[in-house]
C-alpha cells in the first residue's frame, strides 16, 4: 500500500469514517505485528507529538474491545502505558517509514521544577530529575539498548531482555544491566559520579575494565578527578524521593540544600554567614506544587533567618 494510501486509510481509522473492511484491516495488522522485533522511530518530532494521542489512545481503544474471540490481556495502568507508546511507535513505523532512514538522535530534557516520567520503546520506564537530560538514538531497540545521561539523574526501570543488554554511559563510565532497577547521578560540576541499584544486579566499566558489579542495595561512587571508587550502600528513602516529586531534607548541611536547590529549581543559593552554614536543615516539599520562593520562606521562618532575591541567586544573611 502507498504511504499516501496509508495515511488516508490511518486518518479515516482515527475519526470512525473507516468501514467494516478498513477497520478489519488495521485490526488485523496490529495483531501480527511481532513487536519483539525492533522498530524504528520517527524522524519528526512535531509528527510525533501531534498524533501520538489520537494513534495510542484510539488503536489501544478499538482493539479492547475487539469482539469476542479475540483474546485481550488485562494491563495495570502502568502496563498501558507502556503498550499505548508501544502501538505508537509501531503504527508509526508502519505508516510512516517505507524505507530505511539514517540514525537521528532524540534529546529529551526535565524542566527545572519539572519531573519527567519516560516510556522507551522497549518499555523500559525512566524517571528523569528536574534539569537532567538523556540522549538516545534511533538505533535503540534495534541491535542494542544504548543510551547516554548528558547530564543529571536518572532513575531507570529496565525491562529484561537477555538478547540486547541496557548501557546507559555517563561521562567516562558505562552502566550495564539486562532488566533492573536502578539510579545513576552525573551532574558535570559534582565531584563523582554515582550508581545506585535497587533491585538486580548491574555492571559498572571505563573504557579499560569492569569496575565493579553491584547487587541491591549498593551504591558505587567513581571520583572524577582521580578515578578513584568506592561501594558503600544508600538510604533509598532520602536518595529516590525526588522520583516521587519530592525534595526531601533530612538534616540536609547548607551545601545539600543549595545543590538541591540549583539542580532542581536552577537557582543559586549562597551566604557568608557562617552559622547559617552550620546550620542542618529538615522540610518536606512536593515540587511539582511548591515554588523555590515558597521553600526559601518556610525555611527562613524556621530557622530565624532572612533572605534576599536578585535573578536567579539566593542570598541568606
Amino acid at each position: 500500500m502507498k504511504l499516501h494510501n496509508r495515511l488516508k486509510l490511518l486518518r479515516h481509522y482515527l475519526l470512525g469514517k473507516a468501514n467494516e473492511d478498513q477497520r478489519r484491516l488495521v485490526d488485523d495488522w496490529y495483531h501480527s505485528v511481532d513487536d519483539s522485533k525492533p522498530i524504528e522511530l520517527w524522524e519528526e518530532e512535531g509528527k510525533r507529538s501531534a498524533i501520538k494521542g489520537m494513534i495510542q489512545l484510539q488503536i489501544l481503544e478499538r482493539i479492547n474491545n475487539h469482539p469476542a474471540g479475540r483474546k485481550v490481556v488485562p494491563m495495570g495502568s502502568r502496563l498501558l502505558a507502556a503498550a499505548c507508546i508501544v502501538a505508537l511507535l509501531i503504527s508509526a513505523s508502519w505508516f510512516f517509514l517505507a524505507n530505511r532512514h539514517p540514525t537521528t538522535y532524540f534529546t529529551i530534557t526535565a524542566p527545572f521544577g519539572e519531573i519527567k516520567q519516560l516510556v522507551l520503546p522497549d518499555s523500559t520506564l525512566v524517571w528523569l530529575k528536574s534539569g537532567t537530560t538523556l540522549r538516545y538514538s534511533s538505533q535503540y531497540g534495534r541491535q542494542n539498548r544504548r543510551l547516554e545521561l548528558v547530564e543529571g539523574e536518572a532513575f531507570f526501570e529496565v525491562q529484561k531482555d537477555v538478547s540486547r543488554p541496557f548501557i546507559v554511559k555517563s561521562g567516562k563510565l558505562e552502566t550495564k544491566v539486562l532488566g533492573t532497577a536502578f539510579n545513576i547521578q552525573a551532574y558535570s560540576n559534582r565531584p563523582s559520579i554515582q550508581v545506585w541499584v535497587q533491585t538486580g544486579r548491574v555492571q559498572v566499566s571505563d573504557s579499560l575494565q569492569v569496575l565493579t558489579e553491584l547487587s541491591k542495595g549498593k551504591r558505587f561512587q567513581w571520583d572524577r578527578a582521580d578515578g578513584q571508587s568506592r561501594v558503600d550502600s544508600l538510604n533509598w528513602k532520602q536518595a529516590l524521593a525526588w522520583q516521587q516529586g519530592i525534595l526531601l531534607l533530612e538534616s540536609a548541611t547548607f551545601s545539600e540544600l543549595a545543590f538541591e536547590l540549583k539542580e532542581i529549581y536552577g537557582v543559586e543559593l549562597t551566604t557568608s554567614n557562617a552559622d547559617i552554614r552550620d546550620l542542618h536543615y529538615d522540610a518536606k516539599f512536593f515540587i511539582h506544587t511548591t515554588s523555590v520562593n515558597d521553600i526559601i520562606t518556610t525555611l527562613a521562618e524556621v530557622h530565624g533567618i532572612r533572605y534576599r532575591l536578585h535573578g536567579k541567586t539566593i542570598t541568606l544573611y
